[in-house]
């Protein structure tokens, strides 16, 4: 089934290539003075092609990286180390704020011709947003993998550059194809990602960015649930799910893996008994979103668990 799924990985995006349009939207040309951009608040009239972008979550900046633009304003939550290590390179940008938190003011002060601004986080200041400049809101603090790559091409929609954005899908999915052939064929395992915190787990299933790339690349998620994230899990809980492959993501400084560690129960988990825990970093697992995390998670996974490259 594996290998049936890896060769349907490259014709279905052939396929798709000839008709992709973004469910809800128009594939806008370059050339149009005005267009309607559909997103998740309804839809936006944006003229002429967008010069100076604010960003308001990291995979609207991964997805602006990937279609050659710079923004003007970042939603960084204040450390700039983080766009560094989302993007693997320093641009010059200025930030506005925390994501949860956007500083309005300062997001004004940039003078955006575009917003771009997250759903969960930012629905209730739409209004005050569009009020500074033409705003389009997606689905990335839930969105899954699909939902990322979807976003990539409505944002190059509201630059007027319908095609760049198939072009930044193209060159990827070949890769994320090439990357999932190093995947053992008849690999059944359960592969979990979970985040730690001194005080418990949050545990990602099929419906999370990382749980569905993990499905992309002929994994199999431990947890599968319409919901992208299982929070506030104990060990109890973690017996229960049991899996085979524990990607536990950390912030610097301890968590509650240090006190289970000496619970005789932990080392009774599938992943333990078989010395398949990995440690990996929290913003590349869990903060962050887009076509080149995708890529290095599937790199960091063939690492960790094949020893592969």
């Amino acid at each position: 089934m594996i290998d049936l799924t890896r060769r349907k990985f490259g014709l279905a995006f052939t396929a798709a290539m000839v008709s992709f349009v973004v469910p809800g939207t128009r594939a806008a040309k370059a050339e149009d003075a005005s267009r309607s951009i559909a997103h998740r608040m309804g839809a936006t009239e944006i003229s002429g092609k967008p010069q100076r972008v604010v960003a308001l979550e990291f995979s609207f900046v991964q997805a602006l990286d990937a279609l050659n633009v710079v923004p003007v304003g970042i939603a960084d939550d204040n450390q700039a180390q983080r766009i560094e290590l989302l993007l693997g390179k320093r641009i010059d940008y200025a930030s506005v704020g925390t994501r949860l938190e956007p500083n309005l003011e300062l997001v004004s002060a940039r003078s955006p011709d575009l917003i771009i601004a997250d759903e969960i986080r930012h629905a209730a200041i739409y209004g005050q947003l569009s009020a500074i400049a033409p705003t389009i809101v997606l689905n990335s603090w839930e969105g899954d993998y699909q939902t990322i790559k979807d976003s990539v091409v409505v944002i190059a929609d509201a630059l007027g550059n319908h095609d760049k954005g198939i072009e930044a899908l193209s060159t990827h999915e070949p890769t994320m194809a090439a990357l999932a052939a190093k995947i053992p064929a008849g690999e059944k395992r359960r592969i979990l990602l979970a985040v730690a915190t001194p005080d418990s787990m949050s545990l990602h299933t099929t419906a999370s960015f990382t749980g569905s790339v993990f499905k992309a690349l002929g994994l199999t998620p431990a947890l599968d649930s319409s919901d992208p994230v299982e929070s506030g899990a104990g060990l109890e809980r973690l017996i229960a799910v049991n899996p085979d492959i524990l990607l536990v993501a950390i912030d610097p400084g301890g968590t509650v893996v240090d006190q289970w560690k000496s619970n005789a129960a932990w080392s009774n988990i599938s992943a333990i008994k078989a010395g398949m825990v990995f440690e990996v970093d929290r913003n590349q697992f869990s903060r962050f979103r887009g076509l080149r995390t995708a890529e290095m998670i599937a790199r960091d996974v063939l690492a960790k668990v094949y020893r592969a490259g």
